[in-house]
């Protein structure tokens, strides 16, 4: 039988080479149609805006999982590529709400065929036991998430 380390070094080793194939996927830089090379973390921001019109700087970084100064990092690049404009939400002008242009639109829509490309071939991998293997997965992820949070949240107080 083998034992639990062993166990848990696979796991750590397949999440790895999970990231890292689905990095490769966007990896050079795609563009999604609008003529400018995206970064992943560009193209998941521009995601997450047309996901979610109206939201904040903060909100798009807790969305995210990373911090406000990242996300403003991350529109500021977005701008120059001509992707969003910044807004300020209603009565605050210190709150910046970022919108897609019409190209930004573009790379989202095209983004999202992307994901549903995807998709369909775990429809074609899966069969009919599609929905049970996502909710599996789903929560695994969930488990691992929480798991890796907590552990960051005992490191901040050593």
């Amino acid at each position: 039988m083998t034992d639990i380390n062993t166990i848990y070094e696979e796991i750590l080793q397949k999440l790895e080479q999970v990231i890292t194939k689905m990095e490769s996927m966007h990896t050079p830089s795609l563009s999604f149609g609008t003529g400018v090379l995206m970064h992943t973390k560009e193209i998941h921001t521009v995601q997450a805006i047309g996901r979610h019109p109206g939201i904040n700087v903060t909100k798009l970084a807790e969305h995210t999982g990373v911090t406000k100064g990242a996300v403003s990092q991350t529109i500021n690049k977005l701008l120059r590529k001509d992707l969003v404009k910044k807004t300020h939400a209603p009565g605050n002008n210190k709150e910046v709400v970022p919108k897609l242009t019409a190209l930004g639109w573009t790379g989202f829509h095209n983004h999202e065929k992307f994901h549903m490309d995807t998709l369909d071939m775990a429809r074609e991998y899966y069969g009919d036991q599609l929905r049970s293997k996502l909710e599996r997965i789903n929560s695994a992820v969930d488990d691992i998430y929480q798991m890796l949070d907590e552990y960051e949240k005992r490191r901040r107080k050593e």
